[in-house]
């Protein structure tokens, strides 16, 4: 894989634009910061930053100069919360074709020395492809969730581990939720120490207010976190961590308990206690990754047979998926999504109830950002795309984050700052990333329509500027067109 994003990026790189200074002309620029439009204006970059951005600008000799009429430029979008470093080859080139030109990885496998050697080559134009931060392994207790997690039982394990991330150069550390009190104090603890950030899932053995006292950075998921803001806390996590021993058990007793902390949480869910919690995140700096897009699938009310699934299945994004991975969304999708979890996971109440009530949960989700935000709290958008995950689709997702965010509540402006202005102050780069300024990294999207009209318009986009490389429609069909041939070795 990496020898193959070696040849991909040698060859994009020459396909990209390679002239020194672009010019855009009478191009309306989104103000993120200020929250306007201001049209009428003059791009200049110069190498891979922004060298003016005015009214009126002296076009120096030998630019490109392109024609802004009627397009509206953004900063380069981020998806905080993606797992695109182990499928690169073909993440790359697809996040960077819809706008991605940074995310966040928060689970990847491969080595920590290839991990930061990728990061700095990208910085320095070495590699063609979206800038990233990393956190490597996730960092869970006994029994870890998956295999490829590290599993951490003690406080001393866990100042270790974090230890050797910080050494290993990682931006930061990611943790699970079967994670220990004990072995979480120690992780907050650890990173703050070595000022390396404490992200991820708050485990169960605590709450997430606790989590964000004790300083944890960013909360990821709103569909992890739905106790946090019921009135029925503490009895939705003493269900959940039951769970964890029932997996052995009679699958019965399993999915009756968690029917009960399904309703619990469907039916004691606060905007009250939600916008609360946002108060102390804004008071602590703890950040919210909400990733709604990721639940649509699980709770979409379509079953095998019916013309509204098969229709699903003509979606255009699947081109960009292997054919064995599609095969195994459609198995996923008939099994958990269909019978297998209506059956078992809401118990008896009859396919029309649990349609009701799967309805009236993903309501309560989409407006959980929204809640936190009117507390005070950041949010940043995250897509949790991962090939195992159905009707995810690198790049593409994050268009679909955006409109979910304001569907729940969000303006289209905040939700344009998820994914601009605030994984900038996140990563604590506003000084190169976030806004359309002079001295700013050249991470530019030209859309052909307004996205603070309507959110739906940031998946017009006209072109990309990737690390100063001007990328318009027919470099950005390259890029899909070269994703789409990779999946389909797969």
């Amino acid at each position: 894989v990496l020898c193959l994003m070696s040849v991909l990026a040698l060859v994009h790189l020459q396909q990209a634009q390679t002239t020194s200074r672009i010019v855009f002309q009478n191009i309306t620029v989104i103000d993120v910061g200020e929250g306007e439009a201001r049209p009428g204006m003059t791009v200049v970059l110069s190498g891979n930053r922004i060298a003016s951005v005015g009214k009126t600008s002296e076009i120096p000799k030998g630019s490109q100069v392109v024609d802004g009429s009627g397009k509206f430029m953004l900063p380069g979008l981020w998806d905080m919360h993606s797992h695109s470093l182990d499928r690169w080859a073909w993440s790359s080139l697809l996040n960077i074709a819809n706008g991605v030109t940074g995310f966040r990885d928060p689970a990847a496998i491969l080595d920590p020395a290839e991990i930061v050697k990728l990061r700095e080559d990208i910085e320095h134009g070495k590699v063609f492809g979206p800038r990233f931060i990393a956190s490597g392994r996730i960092i869970d207790g006994s029994p870890s969730s998956r295999r490829t997690y590290v599993t951490i039982n003690t406080p001393d394990e866990m100042r270790a581990e974090v230890g050797r991330r910080k050494i290993a150069g990682l931006d930061f550390v990611k943790i699970y939720t079967r994670l220990s009190r004990d072995a979480f104090a120690a992780a907050a603890a650890e990173s703050k120490r070595l000022d390396i950030p404490l992200d991820g899932h708050v485990p169960l053995s605590l709450t997430a207010a606790e989590a964000s006292d004790a300083g944890m950075r960013s909360v990821e998921h709103s569909y992890r976190h739905r106790m946090a803001c019921a009135t029925a806390e503490t009895e939705l996590r003493k269900l959940l961590l039951k769970q964890i021993d029932l997996r052995s058990d009679d699958p019965r007793i399993y999915w009756s308990n968690e029917d009960k902390a399904f309703l619990l949480g469907l039916n004691t869910y606060s905007s009250e206690k939600c916008v609360e919690l946002g108060k102390k995140f804004a008071r602590n700096g703890t950040w919210f990754v909400p990733t709604l897009v990721e639940m649509q699938t699980r709770f979409r009310n379509e079953y095998f047979g019916e013309d509204s699934f098969e229709e699903r299945f003509k979606d255009p994004r699947l081109r960009y998926v292997s054919p064995a991975k599609r095969t195994a969304w459609r198995e996923d999708m008939i099994w958990d999504v269909g019978f297998l979890n209506g059956h078992m996971s809401y118990g008896s109440r009859g396919p029309e109830t649990m349609e009701k009530e799967r309805e009236r949960e993903f309501a309560n989700r989409i407006k959980m950002p929204a809640d936190l935000h009117r507390g005070g709290a950041r949010v940043l958008a995250g897509t949790d795309v991962d090939s195992s995950f159905a009707f995810l689709f690198f790049g593409f997702s994050l268009h679909d984050e955006l409109e979910l965010l304001v569907k729940g509540g969000l303006s289209p402006l905040e939700a344009l700052r998820a994914a601009t202005i605030n994984p900038a102050v996140f990563l604590k780069r506003e000084k190169d990333l976030g806004t359309v300024e002079a001295g700013k990294l050249a991470d530019l999207v030209l859309l052909d329509a307004s996205p603070l009209e309507d959110i739906r318009n940031t998946k017009k986009i006209n072109a990309v500027v990737a690390n100063g490389k001007y990328l318009p429609k027919n470099e950005l069909e390259k890029l899909l067109n070269a994703a789409e041939e990779i999946v389909k070795k797969l």
